[in-house]
């Protein structure tokens, strides 16, 4: 049996690129394009194309995903408070719109992806509005010195004055990036927010929803109607690292609720399936699976029950055996995780609610870090990719159990837990520590603006 083709070829000194002859569009002469089809470590496949014209000496160089669209979009955005932030990776897609609200500028999507710093699209943002600048100044004088101003500003912000300013991306398509400069601790200079894409967004993509539900309508008519308006059944639901198809000692619901519910993205009937599981000695947990059967959206959510604590809670967990991988753990969506000795620290969110084991935890976090960072392949200086691979062998040291640590959960209220193996009996391995959240911590949670009483006037 011939071996499969290999279409996307890991980024390497030994990888080699296609050349081909291509029209120069300056100067009408043949230039040389070279395109590189390769696959970033930690993130996605990429198409590389560069082109360079020998006659004239114009150059262009362009980037494309070949890999799939992201589950959902993604804003990112930045605070940019020094000069070194200037200096972070940045990841474009084609479908991308970047925004600095200071100036009340806008850059949309130009249907062409790059890799770049931020201070090399700054730079290309001031080359591209200066273009036209002596005409217009003749021509539109307002828009001229509209355009001046923000220029000014630009160069301003590209040499390290008059911050901060914000840089924001959004990109439906959820394949936009800017580097964390300290991978492994939380960037509070940088807020990641995953929505939901509408179908109009899709459709600019070039993704038709509307096709898909017509090649599906047959396959609808054949499926059997949903009569009630909910009902019961005990279908398998893969959510937080727990198969519920199977018995977990009875703490889980004989019956999961199925309640069918408009797709956010098509608009069209998906199922929500929702069950509550019970933690021993702590609290029930609500485990939500939504599944749309025509354009393929799936979103998991895992939320803790009741109501909001007074205090915040930190659980810290020294780990001694092999044994302590199996404790289950429930990390809510309002927790901080952090491993002291790898010096790891995953802010609120990071994760969503993740309700597992040990183990389950940290291949997740490891799994998060690989997907989220293309800048740990060629891409990245030598000591960062050392500094990577050492944090990702001891990350699989401790989820072997080959290497003692401690994992600490910072939770703004008490939904967190780790399981106690030995109880009733006091567990020495774990310290429950109770305090008192701030004013920024209550503002996070938007409890200051909660309205309790009167809600409806």
């Amino acid at each position: 049996m011939n071996n499969p083709e290999v279409i996307y070829a890991n980024l390497t000194g030994d990888s080699e690129p296609y050349i081909t002859d291509s029209l120069c569009v300056n100067c009408e002469q043949q230039g040389k394009t070279t395109i590189l089809l390769t696959k970033i470590p930690m993130f996605s496949n990429i198409i590389i194309i560069s082109f360079d014209c020998e006659q004239c000496g114009y150059k262009n160089n362009e980037v494309q995903f070949g890999g799939e669209i992201k589950d959902k979009g993604i804003k990112l955005s930045l605070k940019v408070t020094e000069p070194q932030d200037l200096q972070r990776q940045i990841i474009r897609s084609e479908f991308c719109k970047a925004m600095i609200p200071e100036l009340e500028f806008e850059m949309p999507s130009n249907k062409k992806s790059s890799i770049n710093t931020l201070e090399g699209f700054l730079t290309n943002i001031i080359d591209d509005l200066s273009h036209d600048q002596s005409i217009r100044k003749y021509t539109q004088v307002q828009v001229y010195d509209r355009i001046e101003y923000i220029i000014e500003k630009l160069k301003e912000f590209k040499d390290g004055q008059g911050l901060p300013f914000n840089w924001i991306m959004e990109d439906p398509s959820g394949n936009s990036f800017i580097q964390n400069l300290n991978e492994l601790q939380d960037d509070p200079q940088l807020k990641i927010q995953n929505y939901i894409r509408t179908i109009e967004e899709l459709e600019d993509m070039g993704y038709s929803a509307e096709n898909q539900k017509q090649e599906n309508q047959q396959l609808k008519q054949q499926q059997q109607v949903i009569t009630d308006p909910i009902h019961q059944g005990t279908e398998q639901i893969q959510a937080g690292g727990q198969n519920f198809n199977q018995s977990i000692e009875d703490s889980v619901k004989n019956e999961s609720i199925n309640i069918p519910t408009p797709c956010n993205v098509c608009k069209e009937m998906g199922e929500n399936k929702m069950c509550t599981v019970t933690i021993p000695h702590f609290k029930e947990i609500l485990i939500m699976s939504f599944n749309c059967g025509y354009c393929g959206f799936k979103d998991t959510e895992v939320k803790a029950t009741g109501e909001i604590s007074k205090q915040g809670k930190i659980i810290e967990l020294k780990f001694e055996n092999e044994n302590d991988l199996c404790r289950d753990v429930f990390k809510s969506d309002t927790a901080k995780l952090i491993i002291p000795e790898i010096e790891l620290e995953l802010g609120t969110g990071t994760l969503g609610g993740v309700y597992s084991n040990v183990e389950g935890l940290l291949e997740q976090i490891l799994t998060r870090l690989r997907d989220t960072n293309p800048f740990v392949g060629d891409s990245a200086d030598d000591d960062y990719k050392k500094k990577m691979e050492l944090f990702f062998l001891k990350l699989e040291e401790f989820k072997s159990g080959n290497s003692k640590f401690t994992l600490i959960i910072r939770d703004l209220v008490e939904n967190s837990f780790i399981q106690n193996p030995f109880y009733p009996n006091k567990d020495n391995q774990v310290k429950i520590t109770l305090f008192d959240r701030t004013p920024e911590d209550n503002d996070e949670l938007g409890i200051d603006t909660m309205k309790t009483e009167n809600y409806q006037n």
